[in-house]
């Protein structure tokens, strides 16, 4: 009785270990979504943080026809169709070796939008200012998501894919009339102002694009008459010179700071520096 009690112990035993390791198996949060698709209507949320629906997928196929959000974490191991009249939003995430998005045909109307920074396809830079790219049979997109993790996404898609820049504000030094200690402004002058948005350790000046076509560059409400490149500050790199209008300056006699502010493609550029608001002298 003793020996089978023993028997009986060693198997209840083997049995629990073989469960344990089918277990440990199973990957954390591993979904397998009904009928393998999104229906149309519906809202799926993917990723690690709180309130997710799940945290990963795996199937053979994943059928979009309604909107699916990847997230910062997600883990996709399969392949995603996006169907005519879905969306898809791609916050971050990851899909698993091989595995590829597609967008073929009859899904024209289908819009799966990337959101980041810094985008290739192919290992070729994408223009800043576009809004969506397109691939030739298939293509890699590459990048950062606005948390600064990487993109890896390979699509398979002769519809457009979106994409939706991460907004880089930055504080950038400025200089009002380079050269000049105080800077001296006589707000009843008719010539110009000068002030360089100084390259830095952190801030490439030339880098920014401005176009002339636009209003997109303000100093104290004044929009530049003319710009260019070059070294102000004797550093040996170059800096962005722009000219304003005094008298377009919506500064007064107390003020004591000025900004410059340039709206990107990218995000609002802006610096500030200290001005002097003097009066013309009497003859």
């Amino acid at each position: 009785m003793k020996k089978k009690n023993h028997i009986k112990m060693r198997f209840s035993t083997l049995l629990l270990c073989c469960l344990a390791i089918l277990l440990c198996a199973v990957p954390c949060g591993a979904e397998i979504v009904p009928n393998d698709k999104v229906a149309s209507g519906d809202i799926l949320n993917v990723g690690i943080e709180p309130g997710m629906d799940v945290d990963r997928i795996e199937n053979n196929w994943l059928h979009v026809l309604g909107t699916m959000n990847l997230y910062p974490g997600a883990y996709v191991d399969c392949i995603i169709y996006a169907h005519d009249g879905s969306t898809i939003n791609i916050y971050g995430g990851e899909l698993g070796t091989g595995y590829f998005i597609m967008l073929m045909g009859s899904a024209s109307t289908a819009v799966v939008t990337v959101y980041g920074t810094g985008f290739m396809v192919d290992g070729v830079d994408i223009d800043p200012s576009a809004s969506q790219f397109s691939v030739v049979g298939s293509g890699v997109l590459t990048g950062s998501y606005e948390d600064g993790a990487p993109i890896n996404l390979l699509f398979l898609s002769d519809v457009p894919i979106h994409l939706h820049l991460k907004a880089l504000d930055a504080e950038v030094e400025i200089d009002i009339k380079p050269g000049g200690n105080p800077n001296n402004i006589n707000l009843r002058s008719k010539g110009v102002v000068p002030v360089a948005v100084l390259t830095t350790k952190d801030f490439d000046a030339s880098t920014i694009d401005t176009d002339p076509d636009t209003d997109t560059v303000k100093f104290a409400g004044a929009s530049p008459v003319r710009w260019r490149l070059c070294d102000v500050d004797d550093d040996g790199d170059d800096d962005l010179l722009f000219h304003f209008k005094t008298q377009e300056l919506e500064l007064n006699e107390n003020s004591t700071e000025a900004t410059l502010t340039i709206e990107t493609n990218n995000g609002v550029i802006s610096g500030t520096d200290t001005v002097r608001i003097v009066q013309s002298k009497k003859k």
